[in-house]
């Protein structure tokens, strides 16, 4: 079992690292861009699945994807999912042979309660840009200004709110970039026919298919 004071101990100073490093976070440029990652997770049977793509980021097709099957580590413990989850998605990023220039991962980033959601975890342990894009708020106070919608969190501008069909999506600063940069990816990668950006859609898709399978 998980000590929890501990794991939050760590959260915080992993996140005050992240904190001194924001303002020298690189510019990145969508022609910069040449492969896209996205992760999702699933449960069957007792096992956890974390699924990697990978996609041509100005094709938008599917290069390959990879699989890690675990144990989840922990339960279920709200503000500490990287613990749970982030091992399988980073197994499954390192099969995939080819490191991305960018992983969007389904969860927050700095806008988390310690500033360490599992998009900061995971850009961290890999050293990798990375978005955070949920689907709803877990920390911070949102504001309006200039007509967009963002979320301050630590003292920072950690999020961006965009709204696609009809629902909102909260973009935040995983780890290497800038919020302005990680809103015109998620943005380009945003698609009618799904309600998340195409990286972490395709995963979700291979994910759903892999545990209907494991529970037959």
């Amino acid at each position: 079992m998980i000590d929890y004071k501990r794991a939050v101990a760590l959260q915080k100073k992993l996140a005050e690292h992240v904190f001194r490093e924001i303002d020298s976070f690189p510019d990145i440029s969508l022609e910069s861009i040449r492969y896209i990652a996205g992760v999702d997770a699933g449960y069957s049977r007792g096992y956890m699945v974390g699924v990697a793509v990978l996609l041509d980021f100005k094709t938008e097709s599917l290069i390959r994807y990879s699989v890690s099957w675990k144990k989840p580590p922990i339960p279920y413990i709200p503000g500490l999912l990287a613990f749970r989850e982030a091992p399988a998605y980073i197994a499954a990023l390192k099969k995939l042979g080819v490191e991305p220039d960018i992983i969007v991962v389904d969860g927050h980033g700095l806008s988390h309660p310690r500033g360490l959601g599992i998009a900061t975890h995971i850009g961290l342990v890999l050293d990798k840009p990375c978005i955070g894009v949920a689907k709803k708020r877990l920390y911070g106070v949102e504001r309006v200004e200039n007509g967009k919608r963002y979320l301050y969190a630590h003292g920072v501008r950690a999020a961006e709110i965009i709204t696609h069909k009809n629902k909102d999506l909260y973009i935040s600063i995983g780890y290497k970039i800038k919020l302005g940069d990680a809103v015109e990816i998620i943005k380009k990668t945003l698609k009618p026919q799904y309600k998340l950006p195409l990286p972490t859609a395709i995963a979700d898709q291979i994910t759903k298919k892999l545990t209907h399978k494991k529970r037959k």
